[in-house]
């Protein structure tokens, strides 16, 4: 047999019923603080132009393709002891290359956009 529900005036027994009656706030929150930057490309902010940006997402792409292919060769060998570890890092590759392809297609579109407009 399932147990009744409680009625909303037994829920409140048992608790302080005036913020006097051994209530106390809760200490003040310390202040968050931004983090600092670290040394990683991926948070700082980029310098050198548009070729610099471009050459450091090709260069993590390619990174991110050799992770890929070296834990697949670790788990087609048994040397990695959790294949899935394989799996998602191919999934993230492939991810990677999906929108590097995607980021090179609308660039191509809007090259050929501003080649069309007339001067």
């Amino acid at each position: 047999m399932i147990a009744p529900i409680p009625t909303i005036g037994a829920v409140g027994t048992g608790l302080a019923t005036s913020p006097i009656d051994g209530f106390s706030m809760p200490a003040p929150m310390a202040p968050i603080e931004a983090p600092a930057i670290s040394g990683d490309p991926s948070t700082t902010p980029a310098t050198g132009g548009f070729g610099t940006v471009l050459s450091r997402a090709v260069s993590g792409l390619v990174d991110q393709v050799q992770t890929s292919d070296r834990m697949q060769e670790l788990a087609a060998t048994g040397q990695l002891s959790d294949p899935t570890m394989a799996i998602v890092e191919t999934t993230k590759a492939e991810l990677a290359l999906s929108t590097a392809v995607q980021v090179r297609n609308k660039l191509i579109e809007g090259w050929q956009e501003l080649s069309r407009m007339q001067v």
